[in-house]
Protein backbone atom coordinates (compact mmCIF):
# COMPACT_ATOMS: atom_id res chain seq x y z
CA UNK A 1 0.00 0.00 0.00
CA UNK A 2 1.88 3.12 -1.30
CA UNK A 3 1.81 6.72 -0.33
CA UNK A 4 2.69 7.85 -3.10
CA UNK A 5 0.30 10.75 -4.07
CA UNK A 6 0.32 13.13 -7.51
CA UNK A 7 2.53 16.55 -7.57
CA UNK A 8 1.47 19.84 -7.86
CA UNK A 9 2.94 21.65 -10.31
CA UNK A 10 4.60 23.86 -7.78
CA UNK A 11 6.14 20.64 -6.21
CA UNK A 12 7.25 19.25 -9.64
CA UNK A 13 9.30 22.43 -10.17
CA UNK A 14 11.09 21.62 -6.83
CA UNK A 15 12.42 17.98 -8.24
CA UNK A 16 15.13 19.78 -9.87
CA UNK A 17 16.87 19.45 -6.62
CA UNK A 18 16.74 16.25 -4.93
CA UNK A 19 18.02 15.68 -1.63
CA UNK A 20 18.88 12.26 -0.31
CA UNK A 21 18.81 11.94 3.53
CA UNK A 22 20.67 8.64 5.18
CA UNK A 23 19.19 7.43 8.24
CA UNK A 24 20.77 5.22 10.23
CA UNK A 25 18.20 2.25 10.92
CA UNK A 26 18.37 1.30 14.79
CA UNK A 27 17.02 -2.19 15.93
CA UNK A 28 16.95 -3.11 19.61
CA UNK A 29 15.79 -6.02 21.42
CA UNK A 30 16.94 -5.57 24.88
CA UNK A 31 16.85 -1.55 24.80
CA UNK A 32 19.93 -1.25 23.07
CA UNK A 33 20.45 0.10 19.82
CA UNK A 34 22.40 -1.86 17.01
CA UNK A 35 23.40 -0.32 14.13
CA UNK A 36 22.38 -2.08 10.69
CA UNK A 37 25.30 -3.52 8.79
CA UNK A 38 25.76 -5.73 5.60
CA UNK A 39 22.82 -8.80 5.92
CA UNK A 40 21.23 -6.89 8.84
CA UNK A 41 18.39 -4.47 8.59
CA UNK A 42 18.75 -1.62 6.59
CA UNK A 43 16.83 2.06 6.43
CA UNK A 44 16.70 4.34 3.93
CA UNK A 45 14.44 7.69 3.99
CA UNK A 46 13.85 9.32 0.54
CA UNK A 47 11.52 12.84 1.14
CA UNK A 48 9.03 13.97 -1.31
CA UNK A 49 10.08 17.57 -2.93
CA UNK A 50 9.25 20.63 -0.95
CA UNK A 51 9.87 23.53 1.07
CA UNK A 52 11.56 21.79 3.91
CA UNK A 53 12.35 18.08 3.00
CA UNK A 54 14.32 17.36 6.08
CA UNK A 55 13.36 13.82 6.92
CA UNK A 56 12.77 13.08 10.57
CA UNK A 57 14.70 10.33 12.74
CA UNK A 58 12.71 7.11 12.35
CA UNK A 59 13.73 4.29 15.25
CA UNK A 60 12.27 0.42 14.30
CA UNK A 61 11.96 -1.97 17.06
CA UNK A 62 11.56 -5.60 16.12
CA UNK A 63 12.59 -8.67 18.15
CA UNK A 64 14.52 -11.31 16.96
CA UNK A 65 15.55 -9.14 14.12
CA UNK A 66 17.20 -9.72 11.13
CA UNK A 67 18.99 -13.14 10.34
CA UNK A 68 16.56 -14.92 11.73
CA UNK A 69 13.56 -12.91 12.67
CA UNK A 70 10.19 -14.75 13.94
CA UNK A 71 7.80 -15.29 10.73
CA UNK A 72 5.16 -13.20 12.55
CA UNK A 73 5.82 -9.60 11.28
CA UNK A 74 5.25 -7.20 14.30
CA UNK A 75 7.22 -3.94 14.87
CA UNK A 76 7.29 -0.73 16.56
CA UNK A 77 8.52 2.49 14.89
CA UNK A 78 9.16 5.82 16.48
CA UNK A 79 9.69 9.05 14.56
CA UNK A 80 11.02 12.61 15.86
CA UNK A 81 8.36 14.20 14.07
CA UNK A 82 4.48 14.04 14.55
CA UNK A 83 3.14 12.14 11.42
CA UNK A 84 -0.28 12.43 9.84
CA UNK A 85 -0.59 9.43 7.89
CA UNK A 86 1.53 6.11 8.07
CA UNK A 87 1.31 3.31 5.59
CA UNK A 88 3.37 -0.11 5.25
CA UNK A 89 4.29 -2.31 2.21
CA UNK A 90 6.06 -5.75 2.52
CA UNK A 91 7.83 -7.19 -0.57
CA UNK A 92 7.63 -9.34 -1.39
CA UNK A 93 3.59 -9.60 -0.90
CA UNK A 94 2.61 -11.93 1.40
CA UNK A 95 -0.56 -12.91 0.14
CA UNK A 96 -2.68 -11.23 2.93
CA UNK A 97 -3.01 -7.90 4.40
CA UNK A 98 -0.36 -5.46 6.66
CA UNK A 99 -1.25 -2.56 7.56
CA UNK A 100 0.70 0.39 10.04
CA UNK A 101 -1.01 1.88 13.00
CA UNK A 102 -0.28 5.71 13.88
CA UNK A 103 -1.07 6.44 17.63
CA UNK A 104 -2.77 9.57 18.84
CA UNK A 105 0.35 11.26 19.23
CA UNK A 106 1.36 10.49 15.66
CA UNK A 107 5.31 9.71 16.62
CA UNK A 108 4.74 6.23 17.16
CA UNK A 109 2.86 3.25 15.74
CA UNK A 110 3.01 -0.69 14.86
CA UNK A 111 3.67 -2.59 11.23
CA UNK A 112 1.91 -6.03 11.48
CA UNK A 113 0.44 -8.54 9.01
CA UNK A 114 -2.25 -10.97 9.52
CA UNK A 115 -0.45 -14.41 8.56
CA UNK A 116 2.68 -16.21 9.71
CA UNK A 117 5.40 -14.77 6.80
CA UNK A 118 7.48 -17.30 4.51
CA UNK A 119 10.06 -18.99 5.93
CA UNK A 120 13.74 -18.76 4.97
CA UNK A 121 12.59 -15.77 2.85
CA UNK A 122 14.13 -11.97 2.34
CA UNK A 123 11.87 -9.61 2.97
CA UNK A 124 11.57 -5.60 2.75
CA UNK A 125 9.16 -3.56 4.93
CA UNK A 126 8.83 -0.16 4.19
CA UNK A 127 7.31 2.32 6.03
CA UNK A 128 5.86 5.66 4.46
CA UNK A 129 5.68 8.53 6.86
CA UNK A 130 3.63 11.28 5.55
CA UNK A 131 4.22 14.77 7.63
CA UNK A 132 2.94 18.12 6.74
CA UNK A 133 3.52 17.75 2.95
CA UNK A 134 6.34 15.57 2.69
CA UNK A 135 6.47 11.54 2.64
CA UNK A 136 9.16 9.84 3.58
CA UNK A 137 9.73 6.11 3.11
CA UNK A 138 11.81 3.92 5.32
CA UNK A 139 13.35 0.45 4.33
CA UNK A 140 13.90 -2.38 6.91
CA UNK A 141 15.43 -5.46 5.08
CA UNK A 142 14.89 -8.66 6.89
CA UNK A 143 15.30 -12.62 6.56
CA UNK A 144 12.71 -15.12 8.31
CA UNK A 145 13.52 -18.09 10.33
CA UNK A 146 13.70 -20.95 8.16
CA UNK A 147 12.58 -24.43 10.04
CA UNK A 148 15.11 -24.26 13.00
CA UNK A 149 16.64 -22.03 14.53
CA UNK A 150 20.72 -22.35 14.25
CA UNK A 151 23.22 -21.01 16.63
CA UNK A 152 21.89 -21.82 19.44
CA UNK A 153 24.33 -22.94 22.05
CA UNK A 154 23.72 -26.27 24.22
CA UNK A 155 24.18 -26.90 28.16
CA UNK A 156 24.41 -29.80 30.17
CA UNK A 157 22.26 -30.56 33.39
CA UNK A 158 25.07 -32.46 34.91
CA UNK A 159 26.94 -29.17 35.89
CA UNK A 160 27.92 -31.19 39.57
CA UNK A 161 28.23 -35.04 37.63
CA UNK A 162 27.45 -36.10 41.15
CA UNK A 163 24.43 -33.76 41.94
CA UNK A 164 21.09 -34.52 41.90
CA UNK A 165 19.73 -34.38 38.33
CA UNK A 166 17.42 -31.73 38.87
CA UNK A 167 19.21 -29.00 36.56
CA UNK A 168 17.61 -29.76 33.47
CA UNK A 169 15.16 -26.55 33.32
CA UNK A 170 17.55 -24.32 34.69
CA UNK A 171 19.70 -25.33 31.83
CA UNK A 172 17.09 -24.95 29.14
CA UNK A 173 16.49 -21.65 30.75
CA UNK A 174 20.27 -20.89 30.21
CA UNK A 175 20.19 -22.05 26.74
CA UNK A 176 17.37 -19.89 25.60
CA UNK A 177 18.91 -17.25 27.76
CA UNK A 178 21.48 -16.99 26.10
CA UNK A 179 20.43 -17.32 22.46
CA UNK A 180 18.08 -14.54 22.96
CA UNK A 181 20.16 -11.92 25.29
CA UNK A 182 23.70 -13.25 23.26
CA UNK A 183 25.11 -13.37 27.24
CA UNK A 184 25.30 -16.24 30.07
CA UNK A 185 25.09 -14.74 32.77
CA UNK A 186 24.42 -17.56 35.62
CA UNK A 187 25.20 -21.43 35.53
CA UNK A 188 22.62 -23.95 35.60
CA UNK A 189 23.05 -24.51 39.33
CA UNK A 190 22.67 -20.90 40.32
CA UNK A 191 19.29 -20.25 38.18
CA UNK A 192 18.20 -23.56 39.60
CA UNK A 193 18.66 -22.30 42.91
CA UNK A 194 17.67 -18.97 42.52
CA UNK A 195 14.45 -19.71 40.58
CA UNK A 196 12.98 -22.46 43.02
CA UNK A 197 11.25 -20.01 45.41
CA UNK A 198 9.58 -19.04 42.16
CA UNK A 199 7.73 -22.21 41.95
CA UNK A 200 3.99 -22.62 42.63
CA UNK A 201 4.24 -26.37 43.92
CA UNK A 202 6.03 -28.64 45.62
CA UNK A 203 8.41 -29.40 42.54
CA UNK A 204 11.86 -30.77 43.95
CA UNK A 205 13.12 -28.72 40.70
CA UNK A 206 11.60 -26.21 38.38
CA UNK A 207 7.83 -26.03 37.68
CA UNK A 208 6.72 -23.84 35.00
CA UNK A 209 5.61 -21.07 36.54
CA UNK A 210 9.71 -20.68 38.13
CA UNK A 211 10.18 -21.30 34.59
CA UNK A 212 8.53 -18.79 33.09
CA UNK A 213 9.47 -16.12 35.74
CA UNK A 214 13.25 -16.57 35.91
CA UNK A 215 13.32 -16.00 31.85
CA UNK A 216 12.03 -13.00 32.12
CA UNK A 217 13.83 -12.22 34.56
CA UNK A 218 17.24 -12.95 33.20
CA UNK A 219 16.09 -10.99 30.09
CA UNK A 220 13.19 -8.27 30.12
CA UNK A 221 12.46 -8.98 26.62
CA UNK A 222 11.74 -12.67 27.27
CA UNK A 223 8.24 -12.85 27.55
CA UNK A 224 7.38 -16.90 28.67
CA UNK A 225 3.80 -18.18 29.32
CA UNK A 226 3.03 -21.42 29.79
CA UNK A 227 -0.05 -23.26 27.82
CA UNK A 228 -1.95 -26.29 28.81
CA UNK A 229 -3.00 -28.90 25.80
CA UNK A 230 -5.05 -31.90 26.11
CA UNK A 231 -3.46 -34.01 23.14
CA UNK A 232 0.19 -34.53 22.71
CA UNK A 233 -0.99 -34.03 19.00
CA UNK A 234 -2.07 -30.63 19.94
CA UNK A 235 1.01 -29.83 22.12
CA UNK A 236 3.44 -30.94 19.35
CA UNK A 237 1.41 -28.55 16.50
CA UNK A 238 1.58 -25.86 19.20
CA UNK A 239 5.17 -25.64 19.67
CA UNK A 240 6.07 -25.85 16.37
CA UNK A 241 3.75 -22.39 15.60
CA UNK A 242 4.78 -20.58 18.73
CA UNK A 243 8.71 -21.81 17.19
CA UNK A 244 8.24 -20.00 13.87
CA UNK A 245 6.22 -17.55 15.28
CA UNK A 246 8.51 -15.80 18.14
CA UNK A 247 11.89 -16.72 16.70
CA UNK A 248 12.39 -18.48 19.80
CA UNK A 249 13.24 -21.90 21.91
CA UNK A 250 10.16 -23.57 23.14
CA UNK A 251 10.24 -25.32 26.06
CA UNK A 252 8.20 -28.64 25.89
CA UNK A 253 7.71 -30.36 29.86
CA UNK A 254 8.12 -34.08 29.22
CA UNK A 255 8.43 -36.79 31.06
CA UNK A 256 5.10 -36.63 33.32
CA UNK A 257 6.35 -32.78 33.78
CA UNK A 258 9.57 -33.92 35.42
CA UNK A 259 12.14 -32.53 32.28
CA UNK A 260 12.71 -29.74 30.24
CA UNK A 261 13.70 -30.26 26.51
CA UNK A 262 14.07 -27.34 23.98
CA UNK A 263 12.16 -27.52 20.80
CA UNK A 264 14.52 -25.43 18.18
CA UNK A 265 13.18 -26.55 14.74
CA UNK A 266 11.18 -29.10 12.74
CA UNK A 267 10.74 -30.66 9.26
CA UNK A 268 7.57 -30.38 7.31
CA UNK A 269 5.62 -27.66 6.09
CA UNK A 270 4.02 -24.64 8.52
CA UNK A 271 2.04 -22.47 6.44
CA UNK A 272 0.52 -18.99 7.09
CA UNK A 273 -1.97 -19.67 10.11
CA UNK A 274 -2.04 -22.49 12.98
CA UNK A 275 -4.79 -24.90 11.37
CA UNK A 276 -3.58 -23.92 7.61
CA UNK A 277 -4.47 -27.23 5.66
CA UNK A 278 -0.60 -27.09 4.27
CA UNK A 279 0.57 -27.69 7.85
CA UNK A 280 2.39 -31.19 8.14
CA UNK A 281 5.10 -32.08 11.06
CA UNK A 282 7.73 -35.48 10.30
CA UNK A 283 9.71 -34.31 12.97
CA UNK A 284 10.38 -31.93 15.78
CA UNK A 285 13.77 -31.31 16.68
CA UNK A 286 15.37 -30.94 20.04
CA UNK A 287 18.24 -29.97 22.25
CA UNK A 288 18.23 -31.80 25.39
CA UNK A 289 20.67 -30.33 28.97
CA UNK A 290 20.97 -34.50 29.72
CA UNK A 291 20.52 -36.83 26.68
CA UNK A 292 23.22 -34.76 25.09
CA UNK A 293 25.86 -34.76 27.82
CA UNK A 294 28.18 -37.78 26.95
CA UNK A 295 30.76 -37.32 29.68
CA UNK A 296 31.33 -41.30 31.04
CA UNK A 297 30.98 -39.50 34.73
CA UNK A 298 27.41 -38.93 34.22
CA UNK A 299 26.49 -42.23 32.14
CA UNK A 300 24.48 -43.76 35.24
CA UNK A 301 22.08 -41.35 34.82
CA UNK A 302 19.28 -43.25 33.33
CA UNK A 303 21.46 -45.35 31.61
CA UNK A 304 18.76 -47.07 29.51
CA UNK A 305 18.63 -43.93 27.02
CA UNK A 306 20.63 -43.57 24.60
CA UNK A 307 22.68 -40.40 24.42
CA UNK A 308 23.84 -38.25 21.26
CA UNK A 309 26.04 -35.11 19.97
CA UNK A 310 23.07 -34.76 18.05
CA UNK A 311 20.94 -33.68 21.17
CA UNK A 312 23.56 -30.54 22.02
CA UNK A 313 23.09 -28.82 18.42
CA UNK A 314 19.26 -30.25 17.57
CA UNK A 315 18.69 -33.64 17.41
CA UNK A 316 15.44 -34.71 15.09
CA UNK A 317 12.93 -37.04 16.48
CA UNK A 318 10.21 -39.16 14.36
CA UNK A 319 6.83 -38.49 15.76
CA UNK A 320 5.86 -42.09 16.67
CA UNK A 321 9.28 -41.97 19.28
CA UNK A 322 8.36 -38.11 20.44
CA UNK A 323 4.71 -39.30 20.96
CA UNK A 324 5.75 -43.13 22.43
CA UNK A 325 8.69 -42.57 24.56
CA UNK A 326 8.16 -41.57 28.18
CA UNK A 327 11.00 -39.20 28.32
CA UNK A 328 9.23 -37.43 25.95
CA UNK A 329 5.55 -36.84 25.40
CA UNK A 330 4.12 -40.29 25.78
CA UNK A 331 3.00 -38.95 29.58
CA UNK A 332 1.04 -35.68 30.22
CA UNK A 333 2.04 -33.92 33.44
CA UNK A 334 1.76 -36.14 36.35
CA UNK A 335 -0.13 -34.46 39.80
CA UNK A 336 1.81 -36.64 41.64
CA UNK A 337 5.48 -38.15 41.63
CA UNK A 338 7.54 -40.30 44.18
CA UNK A 339 4.20 -39.33 46.57
CA UNK A 340 4.72 -35.34 45.64
CA UNK A 341 1.92 -33.31 44.86
CA UNK A 342 3.58 -31.50 41.92
CA UNK A 343 0.45 -29.85 40.74
CA UNK A 344 0.35 -26.02 41.00
CA UNK A 345 -1.17 -25.26 44.41
CA UNK A 346 -1.32 -21.70 45.54
CA UNK A 347 -4.79 -21.37 44.43
CA UNK A 348 -4.70 -19.58 41.63
CA UNK A 349 -6.20 -22.00 39.82
CA UNK A 350 -8.71 -24.53 40.24
CA UNK A 351 -7.06 -27.84 40.72
CA UNK A 352 -5.75 -30.23 38.98
CA UNK A 353 -4.08 -27.64 36.45
CA UNK A 354 -1.00 -28.93 35.23
CA UNK A 355 -1.82 -32.76 36.23
CA UNK A 356 -3.20 -34.51 32.99
CA UNK A 357 -2.45 -32.14 30.32
CA UNK A 358 0.81 -31.43 27.92
CA UNK A 359 2.50 -28.14 28.87
CA UNK A 360 4.45 -25.65 26.94
CA UNK A 361 6.14 -22.41 27.73
CA UNK A 362 6.89 -20.03 25.07
CA UNK A 363 7.68 -16.54 24.31
CA UNK A 364 3.68 -15.34 22.97
CA UNK A 365 5.14 -11.54 23.31
CA UNK A 366 2.41 -10.06 26.14
CA UNK A 367 4.66 -8.26 27.89
CA UNK A 368 1.99 -7.39 30.15
CA UNK A 369 0.47 -10.38 31.13
CA UNK A 370 2.54 -11.75 34.65
CA UNK A 371 4.95 -14.77 34.15
CA UNK A 372 3.00 -16.37 37.05
CA UNK A 373 -0.11 -16.97 34.99
CA UNK A 374 -1.13 -19.11 31.97
CA UNK A 375 -1.02 -17.50 28.67
CA UNK A 376 -3.69 -16.07 27.31
CA UNK A 377 -3.24 -15.49 23.80
CA UNK A 378 -5.63 -16.81 21.63
CA UNK A 379 -4.41 -18.47 18.29
CA UNK A 380 -7.16 -20.77 16.75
Amino acid sequence: MSAISMYTPAERLGQAVVVVVGLVFAITVAGVVLRAGPGDGGIAATPRPSASPTAPTVKFTQDTCCTQTARLMRATWESSEKAIKATFQLTPDPGFACAATLDPSGTTGVLSCQGLLRGATDYVATLSLTVGRDTFRYEQKFKTMGDRLTDVKWFTEFENPTGDPLACAAASIRIVQNYTAKQDPMTAEQILATAKAYNKSRDPGLDPVAIATIQKRLDPNNNYHYYRFGSREEATKSAVYWLVRSGKPVHVISLAGQHDPVLIGFTGVFGTFYDDPANTITQVIVEDPQRGDMRPETANRRPDKYRTPGFQTGQPLALDEWYGDEWWLRFTYAGVVSGVNIDRNDGAYSTPHWAGQFVLLVDDADAEWPSDREGRVKWH
